[in-house]
């Protein structure tokens, strides 16, 4: 963007939704004016900014020097878990999941020589705590790398609290499934569980890519990684391991109580069959014995002239059939 394209920068303006971060303060709805000094000044600095409108990524890409593909990048969430290197930042795409352990929260974070930017498509409560410990946290010995892997750490643990959370919806379920008739209400739940495990793990696999798995992209990609910093990003390599382990137990639980699920219905179809059966067992020599005297043989038209014939052939041939049916079905478990 050439200066004559750029936004003015309207000094006593107010970033709406933004958090700054610098000299261990906490500034909440910071003016451009005092987001200008904070940035000549080359302290420590950490932007947050909640859903920024398009003239707010505009002043950012001219005041900070970031490339004009932030206006598209911020302006569009929904992407996947990525880092990207530019000239003088890293762009890091990172997920972190909200209390009710299904709505996913995504943070863009803008890594510079003394900046860091991060911009959400929401409320992010974690993140937000972090506002509280700014005197901790932004001090004159605290590096940009250490102040990113506390936010990483914050949204990585998110992830799980959502899983036991997840875990306590499958208990109650596989609960729910063994002494309760199979319906499609609990199909439904299982699939809904399925989605969300899913969801977590596109997030948190590119992220131990990023973070770990025997190579640190990330610290490749940074400047001046303190020994402390290093120490925070192995740990969140661990955290997210951990997290890789869990998604992948409950993607295993959840294959399990789907097979219990299909069991059961199984089971239920077969019980269904079997009394199905039973009933046509039991119909099936009434049915040869009335064929067979509805015949019009002579001999049956002869013999069965009687009420005593009619009630020994014709009720107690067909009682005792039945009983007998029943008594053999008994004996074998058939019901």
């Amino acid at each position: 963007m050439t200066n004559h394209d750029a936004p003015e920068i309207v000094e006593d303006l107010v970033l709406e939704g933004a958090s700054l971060l610098v000299d261990g303060t906490h500034t909440e709805q910071p003016t451009w004016q005092q987001i200008r000094s904070a940035m000549d000044s080359n302290n420590l600095m950490w932007l947050d900014c909640k859903t920024p409108d398009p003239g707010d990524l505009h002043r950012m890409v001219h005041l900070f020097g970031i490339d004009e593909e932030m206006i598209s990048d911020s302006g569009d969430f929904n992407q996947r878990t990525r880092m990207a290197e530019y000239d003088n930042y890293v762009l890091l795409v990172a997920y972190g999941v909200a209390t009710d352990a299904r709505t996913m929260m995504e943070v863009h974070v803008y890594v510079m020589q003394h900046h860091v930017i991060t911009v959400r498509n929401g409320p992010c409560p974690p993140v937000e705590q972090l506002h509280d410990r700014a005197g901790k946290m932004m001090t004159p010995t605290t590096t940009v790398p250490a102040v990113l892997s506390r936010i990483l750490s914050v949204l990585v643990g998110t992830f799980a609290d959502a899983l036991d959370t997840v875990d306590e919806e499958l208990t109650d379920l596989e609960t729910s499934i063994l002494h309760e008739d199979p319906s499609t209400k609990q199909l439904e739940r299982l699939l809904d569980l399925r989605k969300r495990v899913n969801t977590f793990r596109r997030a948190v696999d590119p992220a131990r890519d990023l973070v770990g798995a025997g190579r640190f992209v990330i610290i490749d990609a940074l400047e001046d990684v303190s020994e402390d910093a290093r120490r925070h990003l192995r740990d969140l390599a661990v955290d997210l391991a951990h997290v890789g382990d869990q998604v992948e137990s409950e993607r295993d639980r959840l294959s399990a109580v789907m097979d219990i699920y299909m069991n059961q219905v199984n089971y239920r179809q077969n019980d269904i069959m079997k009394k199905l059966a039973t009933v046509s067992t039991v119909f099936l020599p009434l049915m040869f014995i009335t064929g067979f005297f509805g015949m019009n043989f002579a001999f049956l038209v002869r013999s069965v002239n009687s009420s005593a014939a009619f009630l020994v052939l014709g009720i107690g041939l067909n009682l005792v059939t039945v009983v007998v049916s029943l008594v053999v079905m008994k004996r074998r478990g058939w019901w």
